[in-house]
């Protein structure tokens, strides 16, 4: 091995200890913050804080390695990929530590003990979120790409939990005489849980990119168009978008009281174009769409309000489009409809960042 090799790897070696300290850190700072608020223990929120501070020196002089050793070496390939992921890196731990130090804030303030049922959800989504944290962060450091999918699979645990824990909190404050400062400090520790999970999803992204060289995945989104009778309005934005942006997910469309058959004027439609109606060749109810999986990312009402008539999933965003005000009548023909469809699902796939040239 020559003398610049040797310095290379030397370099390497040095800033996988780094990051391997910073981590172990960051962890226990994390595991630290929710014992304290679990134990309502003040003495031990506040060292975690202080030890915060040196965490974030500690980031600024691994960030400064890593632009070092850029400047030393010009890497390419592997290596420049490993920089790039450590520096991302850093800036996710440096967030993870914020959450662990707003975590011992909320400890500091706690007046009374929180229920059981608070603390059973806040000692498990801990622990799923420290165990995907940490997952992820020995899977970066020993260059295995497969220990993704545990972390994920805490991660998702996690996620899974958030919902019920709400509930939880949501009975708490229904049934429990309890200072409004606590259960808001719950809800906010709930939350920054949730987002330490989802840190550890962006620290497992960095370990495929740093060992295999792949990007992140284009995000893919369910999406549910909703009208009155399912003849025609939601089926054609479903075409729409169908058309314009192929890859853009999963898309479907329902009414609220559909018709035995979609209106001839757009079965003619679509035969004219060559366009299956994909999803199904006869309407479909509200109730029906819903059972089929997971949640919807959006649902979009055409001349409805979707929120009305169903509870909507945390994680759902409900938009209301009036044609009316478009200038849409019921002689308007179907080719004006579904150019103006068109430019709505164009302009709903930018908001979202799907782009069409994929």
């Amino acid at each position: 091995m020559s003398l610049y090799e040797e310095r290379l790897e030397s370099d390497l070696l040095d800033l996988r200890s780094r990051l391997g300290e910073i981590a172990s850190e960051v962890e226990n700072n994390l595991r630290h913050s929710v014992q304290a608020v679990m134990e309502q223990d003040p003495k031990l929120a506040n060292e975690t804080v202080i030890k915060d501070r040196g965490v974030n020196q500690d980031i600024r002089d691994l960030d400064h390695l890593c632009h070092l050793f850029v400047a030393r070496h010009l890497p390419s390939g592997s290596h420049l990929r490993f920089v790039s992921a450590v520096l991302r890196l850093a800036v996710a731990l440096e967030r993870v530590g914020d959450y662990s130090v707003a975590i011992c804030r909320i400890a500091r303030q706690m007046e009374s003990p929180l229920p059981d049922a608070v603390r059973n959800n806040m000692e498990m989504m801990g622990r799923h979120a420290g165990k995907a944290l940490g997952t992820a962060l020995a899977g970066f450091l020993e260059g295995d790409p497969d220990s993704a999918r545990v972390s994920r699979g805490f991660a998702s645990q996690t996620a899974g939990t958030y919902p019920y824990a709400l509930e939880v909190l949501i009975a708490a404050a229904d049934s429990d005489r309890r200072p409004a400062r606590d259960l808001f400090g719950a809800l906010l520790v709930f939350r920054l849980l949730q987002r330490t999970a989802e840190q550890a999803e962006n620290a497992c992204e960095q370990t495929l990119f740093a060992v295999k060289g792949k990007r992140k995945k284009e995000k893919r989104y369910r999406i549910l168009f909703l009208d009155r009778d399912h003849a025609m309005l939601a089926k054609l934005a479903e075409v729409a978008l169908s058309e314009s942006h192929p890859h853009a997910g999963k898309i479907g469309s329902a009414g609220l009281e559909p018709e035995a058959a979609f209106d001839s004027r757009l079965v003619d439609f679509c035969r004219r174009r060559g366009i299956g109606l994909v999803g199904g060749d006869e309407p479909r109810t509200f109730a029906e769409a819903l059972d089929v999986g997971p949640h919807y990312h959006v649902v979009v009402g055409l001349g409805v309000d979707p929120s009305a008539h169903f509870e909507v999933p945390y994680r759902t965003a409900v938009l209301q489009w009036d044609l009316v005000e478009d200038g849409v009548t019921p002689e308007t023909g179907i080719e004006d409809v579904y150019r103006l469809l068109m430019d709505r699902v164009r302009g709903l796939m930018a908001t979202l960042g799907v782009r069409d040239d994929e």
